[in-house]
């Protein structure tokens, strides 16, 4: 039997602890249902069993301590708040060190990877996280590749997913692998969800969440080039509009938002045309000429590349 051990503490995300523990409870049941015996222990531990909240308010309370808990074969490290905060015990810290040696698979989902990239187990190694703290976590840990788009990685026995429901396509893959896709599939009707969902974690942020700058100026540029996407736009344009040589504008564009106008310009077409999918009335085409792509086929592989899904299966995701 596989121990599964998941790591609770204070101000834990408790979707990301309750979307582990159903998945493999789910496939124990499923186990049991088949006239076969489960294949996953599954409990939770943290470093006292002194009640704790998550950060939803829910009480919780820990089945061991890291010093009485039973010998760990998977390792689940939720996200939440409180992961951060727990990077600096140096107790835990080393402990998740020495599950790193012994373990045979340590999962971090959403967040989590913040401890995980702090242990220095993933250092040269690629590490998903949740795509708004993916910058933060680069920053903070630059040995560690950190994938912003992927739902999850895995980098040798190391697991690591984006949002917190990608934690769920974690643990199903694991399950995968472990009992075979009929399992696997069974939970995943269970749950209401695809086994594989296509795409990645970019069709899910939110749209026209670009980095914005506090100088007002390129403020105001971002509403004229929204007002104008219909347009051909050009860099030439963009310096005009915030009266900077088209050369100056460039570093300085560059410097603020850590990539070129044109990319940028790209970014705020295709978020456009995401918003436009989920509204009525909006054929592709239609779509097409609103964001400035002429050809709709052209909009089809700029969107697929972008955010790992074709216009169609976006919609199909959320509407």
């Amino acid at each position: 039997m596989i121990a599964v051990g998941i790591v609770i503490y204070p101000d834990i995300q408790a979707l990301d602890l309750a979307g582990a523990l159903d998945c493999f409870g789910q496939a124990n049941q499923a186990l049991v249902a088949a006239g076969q015996q489960p294949y996953y222990r599954i409990f939770t531990l943290s470093q006292s069993k002194n009640s704790l909240k998550a950060e939803n308010g829910l009480q919780l309370c820990a089945e061991f301590t890291l010093e009485d808990s039973p010998i760990i074969d998977y390792l689940v490290i939720p996200g939440g708040a409180g992961a951060r905060t727990l990077t600096a015990d140096p107790i835990f810290i080393a402990w998740l060190q020495e599950q790193g040696a012994s373990a045979q698979k340590l999962l971090s989902i959403c967040t989590g990877a913040y401890l995980l990239a702090h242990s220095g187990l993933l250092d040269g190694l690629t590490l998903a996280t949740h795509w708004r703290f993916a910058e933060d976590l680069q920053k903070r840990y630059p040995k560690v590749r950190v994938n912003p788009t992927e739902l999850y990685v895995k980098s040798g026995k190391f697991y690591s997913s984006g949002g917190m429901t990608a934690g769920i396509d974690l643990c199903l893959a694991v399950i995968e692998q472990d009992l075979g896709v009929a399992i696997a599939q069974s939970i995943a009707q269970e749950l209401v969800m695809y086994l594989r969902r296509s795409g990645k974690q970019s069709q899910y942020a939110s749209p026209l969440k670009i980095q914005h700058s506090a100088e007002q100026r390129f403020t105001k540029l971002q509403n004229w080039l929204l007002d104008n996407l219909t347009q051909p736009l050009t860099v030439a344009d963009m310096a005009v509009e915030v009266a900077l040589s088209e050369r100056q504008f460039r570093r300085v564009f560059q410097a603020r938002f850590a990539m070129s106008p044109m990319l940028y310009l790209l970014h705020l077409r295709l978020d456009k045309a995401r918003s436009l999918l989920l509204c009525d009335g909006y054929t592709l085409q239609r779509i097409s000429q609103e964001v400035g792509v002429k050809d709709a086929r052209n909009l089809i592989r700029l969107f697929n590349k972008a955010f790992g899904c074709t216009p169609g299966e976006y919609k199909k995701h959320f509407c």
